[in-house]
């Protein structure tokens, strides 16, 4: 009985009404067979959900509904819990429910397309394995019903029962080795520590996150594959491990954890350590993300789905009740941010069929996925899986269209296959491109061809841009200089001219030198006729003949004074008709005697030396100069050569031979200028033909 005046008391507040399932998937079905319960006829066209909803004690229960499509007004024509149905799987496009112990035949439901049924059969299967380890942690937690002494050690107790009893034991040690650990208390973590040891128990020791700081780090992350790199920033906390950053990152961008290799501090990190032992205390501090291909670590794109699926299960959180969450591998139904309404607290589907429509995992060749009794067979992608980025391309495509990488060589197109609409536009393009290609190539080549033309019909090359001369060194404008044919060095052209005019062989070598190199091309005929006058060119003709003269061994010169004749005889000719001249010379005597024999001359010019007292002191002084070393004879053709001046590089002005002064022998060998096969070798390995040597060379 209330006081007077006492205010009247406030009704009782009213229950908060439940939260609404939330749905996990949709998808639209067709019946394959006609359905007595419900009552749908064959071909019909249903939707069918799976939603979840919270129970007491922090329970989950997962119902499957068969409802009318949203045209027919979208009404429920069943609803089952996934705890008393049978779903299986038939073919990639037909699936069976049943309820067992019913009278009612199977409801078989087919799919339009293989990817909606493999999206559906994900979050379902998932679904079905969460049942099943609620189901047997139920079991597994129900307490003996024996008395406590027969628990203790009775000799015929229940196996089950007697395992029960050794993991409730195990589990109150490792729960008072934790609390003595957190108090100090050593005496009691010794001794549970050592009773652990005893019956050998496998234990997960980690620190609670109430040890680690509790602001958040800005950690910096720099992600490198085999082809690209970037840098990224990662909220983290001090006690988040590596298995956490790697659901994270797979949560976010998509990698899956098997492909991540984590790097910190000059370390390869592993899962169950955390960021903070790897040295990442403060914002700004790095880590490196290494990403593998699918191919290296195995992952299909069947795990790549069902871990996906299980990842958007898990965005979907409970209230947090203690022992409800304790067997369970989801976590707690109230919406995360960024996934669902939290109003409604019902997950965007919109938003997970895009997660699952994104997925480009290739599914190796190789690792062929087990599969059970209600397992879906993995739909084999069409087309091929790129060896570096996994992306799976079209059959038809040359290269990856995401990292430009070329097709498999041992790839062979599917012979079904029909490429559709883009394809054949890309094939198209891809044939114009090709074409248009070669016809550029081919009016290049044909431009190329033209112009070596031109420059085949110019008798000199000159320069197209401003040049230096490699022996003047002085800059030469464009057209100024010359490009050699044969070896594309360039000169001025006065240059070359001088080169030309004191060259003293027939064939002049291009003057280009340097430390380490000497080329050995010459400067072609119509390039010396056009880059001399006509007058140098007739005298770099007669040096020319004169020099062959000299070179030629069977060679004879007319005897006549001034006379320019000359020939090449052969042993069985011993007279030669000058034919400018016309004197008869002899070659024999090597002299010119008409009217007389050969013994009659030499008769007569021994006679006229021993008559010519200046011809006898000639020829003493000239033998004692060679007695001396101040003069000496040609090795070839015997006359007495002297050296006045200079190197000892010295030519016989009858023969022409070349002369190597301190070894008295030819200066090269029997192939002429530049044959070291014989002559004096100066120089050859850097070794110098005689220690008095003055550069015969």
């Amino acid at each position: 009985m209330a006081l007077p005046g006492a205010p009247a008391p406030a009704p009782a507040a009213s229950p908060a009404p439940p939260p609404p399932p939330t749905v996990l998937v949709t998808v639209r079905a067709g019946l394959a067979r006609p359905c007595r319960l419900p009552p749908l006829p064959a071909a019909a066209s249903v939707r069918l959900q799976l939603s979840v909803d919270a129970e007491a004690g922090g329970q989950r229960r997962f119902l499957l509904a068969v409802r009318r499509p949203e045209a027919d007004g979208g009404a429920p024509v069943a609803e089952y819990d996934l705890r008393d149905v049978s779903y299986r799987v038939r073919s990639p496009t037909c699936h069976e429910l049943a309820v067992p112990g019913s009278s009612d035949e199977p409801m078989v439901f087919s799919f339009e397309e293989e990817r909606e049924a493999q999206k559906w059969w994900t979050i379902v299967s998932s679904s079905l394995r969460e049942v099943q380890k609620a189901s047997d942690s139920a079991l597994a937690s129900q307490p003996p019903s024996l008395p406590a002494a027969t628990r203790a050690g009775s000799a015929d107790q229940d196996p089950d029962e007697a395992l029960a009893l050794e993991l409730s034991e195990t589990e109150d040690l490792a729960l008072h080795l934790a609390e003595a650990i957190e108090y100090g208390d050593e005496e009691t973590a010794s001794r549970c520590a050592a009773a652990l040891a005893r019956q050998q128990a496998t234990l997960s020791i980690l620190l609670k996150e109430s040890n680690y700081p509790t602001d958040e780090i800005n950690m910096k992350v720099f992600v490198e594959d085999a082809t690209s790199s970037v840098s990224i920033f990662i909220r983290v906390r001090a006690h988040t491990t590596i298995a956490t950053l790697k659901e994270e990152v797979f949560r976010d961008y998509g990698f899956h954890p098997l492909v991540q290799r984590w790097i910190i501090g000059q370390c390869l990190c592993v899962d169950e350590r955390t960021v903070s032992s790897y040295g990442i205390l403060r914002d700004g501090d790095t880590a490196f993300l290494y990403l593998l291909s699918a191919r290296t670590v195995e992952l299909t794109e069947q795990r790549y789905e069902e871990d996906q699926a299980r990842l958007i299960l898990a965005s979907i959180s409970l209230p947090a009740d203690g022992e409800g969450r304790r067997y369970n591998t989801l976590p707690n139904t109230s919406p995360k941010r960024g996934w669902g309404d939290e109003a409604r607290g019902s997950t965007d589907i919109g938003e997970i069929n895009q997660h699952l429509d994104a997925l480009q995992i290739s599914e190796l060749c190789s690792a062929q996925p087990q599969r059970g009794s209600t397992d879906l067979p993995s739909p084999v992608p069409a087309g091929w899986s790129c060896p570096k980025c996994t992306f799976i391309n079209k059959p038809t495509r040359p290269g990856c269209e995401m990292c430009s990488t070329a097709r498999p060589d041992d790839y062979v197109v599917p012979g079904g296959y029909e490429p559709d609409e883009s394809e054949r536009w890309r094939m198209q393009q891809e044939q114009e491109g090709i074409l248009q290609y070669q016809q550029a190539l081919e009016a290049e080549r044909l431009k190329n061809f033209e112009q070596l033309l031109r420059a085949e019909q110019e008798v000199l090359v000159p320069n197209r841009e401003v040049l230096e001369c490699r022996i003047c060194y002085q800059q030469v404008a464009p057209g100024e200089g010359v490009l050699l044919r044969e070896c594309l060095h360039h000169f001025c052209r006065e240059c070359l001219r001088q080169v030309i005019n004191y060259s003293e062989e027939p064939q002049v070598a291009c003057p280009f030198r340097d430390d380490s190199y000497a080329c050995s091309s010459h400067i072609q005929e119509r390039e010396i006729r056009a880059l001399v006058t006509p007058e140098e060119y007739r005298r770099f003709l007669e040096r020319s003949l004169v020099l062959a003269e000299r070179r030629s061994q069977n060679s004879f010169h007319c005897q006549t004074t001034d006379c320019r004749g000359w020939c090449i005889y052969e042993d069985s000719v011993n007279e030669f008709r000058c034919p400018i001249c016309q004197a008869l010379n002899c070659l024999l005597c090597k002299a010119i005697h008409e009217g007389k024999n050969c013994r009659e001359y030499q008769d007569n010019l021994q006679l006229r030396a021993q008559n010519d007292s200046a011809a006898r002191q000639t020829t003493d002084m000239l033998q004692t100069l060679v007695q001396l070393g101040e003069a000496m004879h040609c090795p070839t053709c015997f006359i007495i050569v002297q050296k006045k001046d200079g190197c000892d590089w010295i030519r016989c002005t009858v023969c022409q031979t070349e002369i190597c002064w301190v070894t008295k022998g030819p200066r090269w060998g029997p192939g002429g200028p530049g044959d070291t096969s014989g002559g004096c070798r100066c120089n050859v390995n850097g070794q110098r033909c005689h220690p008095r040597c003055q550069n015969c060379h």
